[in-house]
Formats: structure tokens, C-alpha cells, sequence
């Protein structure tokens, strides 16, 4: 591959960050982001047949540059378990398109007679999906809210488990809370993404935490560290405190919308 294919790829990346930028931000469906990146560079090959052969590096290029303004320039909270899986099956879908499709034929564009079943197709989908609209929006809505209050005690009882001996405060509250935060921070970010992050941070100059409740910490700590040393800063707050048991006031590190998610979890927690 030489330099100008290599120059335009990447400047072909653009146009299709700040879409799945907007998709991001407009919070579109996952089958959006799974299949934009694909869509685009059949576009691309379609338009631009010379770009053919290193076409597939430009989701790939997206990918890193979206993720890394995202978690380090922006520094955006994401369900990142859902991000994750996106990027994974948009990268295989990328992969199989190029593979067995863009890089087998000499023109991605296709003859009239090829677009007539799809046509029909299309039509056929969207009449379908305006029929039924209404409806699926009222069961997906019910369907997430068990759906999460399922995840919620499983994790819970997962992290029971592997950390009970260290939730250990005389205020139960404490702990009810160090729980939610656990299940809270996992989900936004998962192990695997909180290192990479950290990795970057590190190389950023920037501050680097560490555990699975992300303590600030000039050198690496454990998840059971990580977890002790906030029990006890939540603990010293809890004494300036006239209500100890007023879940928000220990949270004043976080957003409005954290902190609604955070008293969410706690609050199913505390139903058991």
C-alpha cells in the first residue's frame, strides 16, 4: 500500500466518525451501528473502485479515532458493553463484506435487474416496520426494565461473592452502595476497557485509576484495594453527615444522571 492510498483512507475516515459520532449522540439503534461502517465503504468502493483494495482499514481507522476522543478528549460515560460488542460485529461484518464481496467483483455497483428483489425487500421492511412500530416500542420498554432489574441481581450476587469479606462497614448503607457503585462502574466500563484506558491515560500524562470502583492511585492497586480505600472515604464523609443513610450525599464526585442510575441500582438492591 503506498503513502497516498494510506493518506486517503484516512481522510475517508472523517466523513464516517462524525457519523457514528451523531448515531452515538442520537443514541440510534445497534443494528445502526453495526451496519453503518459497512454501508459506507461499499459507498466508498462504489464511488471510488481505485480505493478498493485497503478499503476495509477505514472502519478500523474510525473505530480508534471515535473511541479515542470519546474516553480521552471528550470524556464521555458510554455503555460500554454495548459499545464494545457493536465495534466487534461491525469489524466482522467490515471483514466478510470486503472478503467475499468488494474484493470478487470488479464493479461493487449492481445492474438493474440485481437492485429489482431488492427493491421489493426494502419496501417490504419498512411497511412492516411502520406497522408494528407502536407495538414494539411499548414491549421493549417493559422488556428493558425487568431485563435490568435481572442484570442488577445477578451482578449483585456475582460481587457478593468475589469481594463480600471486604464490604465489610458497620453502615450498611455503606456497603449497599459500594455494591451499586461496583455494578454501576462495570457496566459503563468493563475490565478489559478500563485498562486500555488506563494504558492510554498513562501515556497521556494523565490520571490514571486503578480497580474495579477506579481509585485514583500513583501506583497500580487491586479491585479488593480499590474497594477498601473508598469504604473508608465514604465512611469519613459519612460522619459530617446528619442522615448517614441518604444515598446521594456520599455521591458528590458524580453527575446528576450517575447519580440517578447509581440510586436506581441501590435502591434493588435494597428490595432484596
Amino acid at each position: 500500500m503506498n503513502i497516498i492510498t494510506l493518506l486517503l483512507d484516512v481522510l475517508l475516515t472523517i466523513p464516517l466518525t462524525f457519523i457514528m459520532m451523531k448515531i452515538d449522540k442520537n443514541k440510534k439503534s445497534f443494528l445502526h451501528s453495526c451496519l453503518i461502517p459497512t454501508i459506507y465503504i461499499i459507498i466508498i468502493a462504489a464511488l471510488v473502485p481505485s480505493l478498493k483494495k485497503y478499503i476495509f482499514l477505514i472502519p478500523i481507522f474510525e473505530l480508534f479515532i471515535r473511541n479515542f476522543y470519546l474516553t480521552n478528549i471528550n470524556e464521555e460515560i458510554r455503555n460500554n458493553k454495548k459499545a464494545i460488542l457493536s465495534s466487534i460485529i461491525s469489524i466482522l461484518l467490515v471483514l466478510f463484506t470486503y472478503n467475499y464481496f468488494i474484493s470478487k467483483v470488479t464493479n461493487v455497483l449492481p445492474t438493474p435487474e440485481e437492485v429489482r428483489p431488492f427493491i421489493w425487500l426494502i419496501i417490504i421492511i419498512i411497511i412492516y416496520s411502520i406497522a408494528n412500530d407502536e407495538n414494539i416500542k411499548g414491549e421493549t420498554k417493559i422488556k428493558t426494565l425487568n431485563n435490568k432489574n435481572e442484570y442488577i441481581a445477578m451482578q449483585y450476587g456475582k460481587y457478593k461473592t468475589r469481594y463480600g469479606k471486604y464490604i465489610n462497614s458497620k453502615n450498611n448503607t455503606i456497603n449497599k452502595l459500594i455494591y451499586s457503585l461496583i455494578i454501576f462502574k462495570n457496566y459503563q466500563q468493563p475490565t478489559i476497557y478500563r485498562n486500555i484506558k488506563n494504558y492510554t491515560n498513562h501515556l497521556l500524562n494523565k490520571e490514571v485509576k486503578y480497580g474495579v470502583l477506579e481509585v485514583a492511585s500513583p501506583t497500580p492497586i487491586s479491585d479488593e484495594e480499590s474497594i477498601t480505600k473508598t469504604i473508608k472515604k465514604l465512611e469519613t464523609s459519612s460522619k459530617k453527615m446528619k442522615d448517614n443513610t441518604k444515598v446521594d450525599q456520599y455521591l458528590t464526585d458524580y453527575t446528576d444522571e450517575e447519580i440517578k442510575e447509581i440510586v436506581n441500582i441501590y435502591n434493588v438492591i435494597d428490595s432484596f
